[in-house]
């Protein structure tokens, strides 16, 4: 709820304000002393509240991964590790991203809802470094392994107990406490092609003492490169056009995409004995004649093959601290600090450098002397005709980035008197810098100037005319840049820019929890707080890069790297109070019944967020022993991230499918909407654009407002006393969420543009304008972050676990959970058709399989022990998949098991020696095409890229 009136706002103020007197008044001493005899269970925080308790089941549902399970998954990174919870689903960033990642983070996105709805804690409090530029999500990979003690994913929304993002859900990163000895591991793992090698190397030191307990932990790993060559499905740039599969590309190939229409030369190139328009290099031709000896008609066979050049998993090394002191002050009282620090060197590789002389607004002279043809090429407003080449001389594009992450946090926690009350005051700073070189561009007034006018000068041809030679500039023959000396020409005007991007948090909380008084069914309990937290991002731009407003389409290099400076800073003040009050306890029907409620209230300092209050109310209802029967509803909010707000313009390359394409009088006649996207597309009935990746450009925006939305959940967990060791939970849930804050997709604002003729996305279309040669081509889309349209989505969550202890054949748990997604409805823009994802591959959203399932079996005997793990995703459809057919039936893609093993021996002197695979039978990720990702033909987000591969550790306890 925002901006809630004068009178709420006050109401809300009075509740916290008598909680926080209740807080300091509930203290009865002789109360303290019946309890203490009472209690000696000890008492814990379960993730989705912020009361202690001794029930290690309650209302909130929670899925568990110890560090014994996590120790056998072999996965490097928490990123690998979070990807096969069955929660999981959307597109998420992990290092499997190349185009469009490359900084070697992974996000967490419960639901499907988005990283940036996923909240990410550390020992109960935020994690508050965000991503990278393009993110507003924490990069979990940051996070060292060996120091984790297990993970709890809070599947519901938890707005009043955390705040701002815990939309989808919670991720609790809890850590080793109270450890003692030391531990090294080593392990190393490669893929069963041979390549993708894995090092990764830990220590972790504790020490427990009367007063002082000191923990720290380090990691090193590093992972290899792995190509897209190197695996047959990413090999060949696969399209869908008209229902047949085609190894096709991009048409900026070395050897020329020239664009001679009607001119004097067409006549010397023939196609099935027509003249045709467009046409390429002979392979090994000099170039310099216009005739088929050096040139012929470009057709499919040209198009360039852009995937070899890409990663299917990207590079990285990463290093990575964590150390944690507890020091007691008194019998009451303690200090702690907390500090986490990591270093990870990564980076994407692309193919060579594209050029397009009209999106990069060059203009190659007709009084160049390596211009056959005679007739000016390129440029924006010039509008010549389509010179388009690759820029192999230069090398593959690529990206060395450099993060630096720390995470601090510092307080001092105790009880009040001998009351079951606790109190913990702390505060906590955090800093992101990361800073890329990418290399593999030109400079384009350097380019400009050795691809215009010629002159030949005492028999050397030099640049410029007859009375304005340039100095130091080099011609540059673009009609045969495989020429050795071009090869050097090239690559004396070529560079690198850079980019810096800083991001800042701090803050404070002051935190109490204790019994307030007694009901006959046992206490009620409450926590009660205050927050504050501020965060500051800026981002910086190389000077070669900074582009001209409002769409950045010019800057010094290529048209692809132009962007902007950014910045931006608010603050937050908070107060929030929960309460868990139980009704009925040991009655028949009602062994117990309780019912906990919470509220917060955030005020931000930026007016366009202004304030929020959310609250939750949740049922535990325990008519017998082994059932809990459980329900929730939570008020949910997510402020705009300084990402968000700020984000500086940033050019992409999304996958469009142009709804212009064979453009007529009659479709446009049919639909008028049609004439508005498609202006300046020529009405012939045989346009296409050229690619299906256009240029985007996406942008933050300084005034968005907070997403609002509800959550409710309802279950149950039964535990039978007739068969120990067993439990099985069921969930029902269902999330909307309205006001999203979203980067528009061009296919869906294309397609709401054709249906609906509104101006709010027709706008963002960007073509050439009639009269230039590349008349109807998207020039830009742009892609702005925007409040609009609504997600709704409802499923089961379903668990079963199992031990069964001290067997002949040893000690087994057994694990199964699944996640049903029954609907997940997008609903774009206010009166606009619902938009049914569940089941399906979306460009926009991602991987959304109806079924996602994990199942385990740990084993242990002697010093033996091993996990059995089986991963699930089920068949799902890429609807409209086909580049050329319109209303194509939907492709079907086929459901994925993966199969991951390790065992391991525990020597008697704490030597274990561990052996694993993972993805065992080898599964090959299934084919979605060019037309519907970005990266390597399939979704990277989801599916396993490198196939089978094994792995073998070694740990030393002391």
């Amino acid at each position: 709820m925002i901006s809630t009136s004068n009178s709420l706002r006050r109401a809300v103020h009075c509740v916290l304000l008598a909680s926080a007197a209740s807080a300091v008044t509930a203290v009865p001493a002789v109360a303290q002393e019946t309890d203490s005899a009472a209690r000696p269970i000890e008492e814990v925080v379960i993730t989705g509240s912020r009361i202690r308790r001794v029930d290690e089941e309650t209302a909130s549902p929670v899925f568990v991964m110890d560090s014994s399970t996590i120790a056998n998954t072999g996965v490097k990174t928490m990123g690998d590790l979070m990807m096969r919870v069955p929660a999981i689903s959307g597109a998420a960033t992990n290092p499997q991203v190349n185009n469009g990642g490359g900084t070697g983070e992974s996000n967490v996105e419960l639901r499907g809802l988005g990283a940036q709805r996923t909240l990410v804690l550390l020992n109960g409090r935020r994690l508050n470094i965000l991503g990278n530029t393009t993110t507003s999500a924490v990069d979990v990979n940051m996070i060292p392994i060996n120091m984790i003690e297990r993970v709890e994913v809070l599947k519901e929304g938890a707005g009043a107990v955390y705040g701002s993002d815990a939309i989808a859900g919670v991720v609790n990163f809890i850590t080793k406490k109270n450890y003692e000895g030391a531990e090294v591991s080593v392990e190393y793992g490669q893929t069963g092609e041979s390549d993708g090698e894995s090092q990764t190397a830990s220590l972790t030191l504790g020490s427990t003492g009367e007063k002082l307990s000191v923990l720290f932990g380090a990691r090193y790993s590093k992972q290899d490169p792995v190509s897209a060559a190197d695996r047959a499905f990413s090999a060949n740039a696969l399209y869908l056009y008209g229902g047949v599969v085609t190894a096709a590309g991009s048409s900026r190939t070395p050897n020329g995409f020239i664009s001679i229409g009607d001119s004097a030369f067409s006549g010397n190139f023939l196609e099935d004995g027509e003249e045709c328009g467009v046409v390429s290099r002979n392979p090994g031709a000099a170039g310099t004649s216009p005739t088929a000896s050096d040139y012929h008609c470009f057709g499919g066979s040209d198009l360039y093959n852009y995937q070899p050049f890409n990663l299917l998993i990207t590079p990285q090394e990463r290093s990575s601290v964590f150390t944690m002191l507890n020091y007691k002050l008194g019998e009451t009282t303690e200090a702690y600090g907390e500090v986490l620090y990591n270093r990870t060197r990564s980076g994407f590789e692309l193919a060579p450098l594209p050029f397009d002389a009209n999106a990069d607004d060059i203009i190659i002279s007709a009084n160049n002397a390596y211009n056959p043809f005679g007739i000016d090429f390129g440029g924006v407003l010039v509008g010549g005709p389509a010179f388009r080449t690759r820029m192999e001389a230069l090398g593959n594009r690529a990206s060395t980035v450099d993060t630096d992450d720390i995470l601090a946090n510092a307080g001092v926690r105790g009880d009040v008197g001998t009351s079951t009350w606790k109190w913990d005051a702390g505060v906590q700073v955090g800093r992101k810098n990361q800073d890329s070189n990418i290399s593999g561009y030109i400079l384009r007034s350097d380019l400009q100037n050795a691809v215009g006018p010629t002159t030949m000068v005492d028999g050397v041809l030099r640049c410029g005319t007859a009375d304005n030679i340039i100095a130091g500039c080099t011609p540059i023959n673009l009609f045969n840049i495989q020429d050795p000396a071009q090869i050097a020409a090239l690559q004396s005007i070529s560079t690198n820019y850079r980019t810096e991007y800083s991001y800042e948090s701090s803050g404070a909380t002051l935190n109490a929890n204790g019994e307030l008084f007694d009901l006959p069914a046992g206490p009620v309990l409450m926590a009660v707080g205050g927050e504050y937290r501020t965060q500051e991002g800026q981002f910086e731009v190389d000077v070669l890069t900074r582009g001209e407003p409002p769409l950045f389409l010019s800057c010094l290099l290529a048209q692809e790297t132009c962007s902007g400076d950014s910045y931006a800073k608010y603050n937050v003040r908070e107060l929030y109070t929960e309460f868990l009050v139980p009704i009925l306890k040991d009655m028949p029907g009602a062994q117990q019944l309780n019912i906990s409620a919470g509220v917060r209230y955030s005020d931000y300092s930026k007016d366009s967020i202004g304030d929020s209050t959310n609250a939750q109310f949740r049922v535990e209802y325990r008519p017998i022993s082994d059932l809990l029967v459980r329900a929730s509803y939570a008020e949910v909010f997510r402020a705009p991230t300084i990402v968000d707000l700020s984000l500086a313009p940033t050019q992409d390359s999304p996958t469009f499918a142009d709804p212009c394409t064979n453009l007529t009088p009659a479709m446009v006649a049919a639909n008028p909407n049609l004439a508005i996207a498609c202006q300046g597309v020529p009405q012939t009935g045989d346009f296409t654009q050229p690619n299906s990746q256009v240029t985007g450009l996406i942008t933050g925006q300084p005034n968005l407002k907070p997403e609002t939305g509800e959550v409710m959940t309802a279950g149950f967990v039964y535990d039978p006393n007739f068969v120990e060791g067993l439990s099985f939970t069921a969930d029902y849930w269902t999330y909307k969420i309205e006001d999203l804050i979203t980067q528009l997709d061009p296919n869906f604002a294309s397609t709401q543009c054709v249906n609906t003729g509104n101006p709010a996305f027709c706008g963002l279309i960007h073509r050439y304008p009639e009269g230039t040669a590349v008349a109807g081509e998207i020039q830009v889309f742009e892609e702005p972050i925007v409040n609009l349209g609504k997600l709704e989505t409802d499923g089961v969550d379903i668990g079963v676990k199992y031990s069964l202890r001290d067997t002949p054949a040893g000690t087994f748990n057994i694990s199964l959970d699944v996640t049903r997604i029954l609907s997940y409805e997008s609903t774009p823009a206010p009166g606009a058709a619902p938009i049914e994802i569940a089941g399906t591959f979306d460009r926009q959203f991602g991987n959304y399989a109806k079924w996602r399932g994990l199942m385990g079996i740990g084993w242990a005997m002697g010093g033996f022990d091993g996990l059995l793990s089986v991963r699930y995703i089920h068949s799902l459809q890429v609807n409209d998949p086909d580049g050329l057919i319109e209303n194509a039936p939907p492709l079907q893609i086929g459901s994925m098991t993966y199969i991951d093993a390790s065992i391991g021996y525990t020597f008697p002197t704490d030597t274990k020696i561990q052996f694993g695979g993972i993805n065992l039978n080898d599964k090959q990720p299934p084919l979605l095409y060019q037309n519907n990702v970005i990266n390597a033909n399939t979704d990277v987000s989801t599916y396993d890229l490198l196939g089978r591969r094994w792995f073998v550790g070694v740990t030393q306890k002391f």
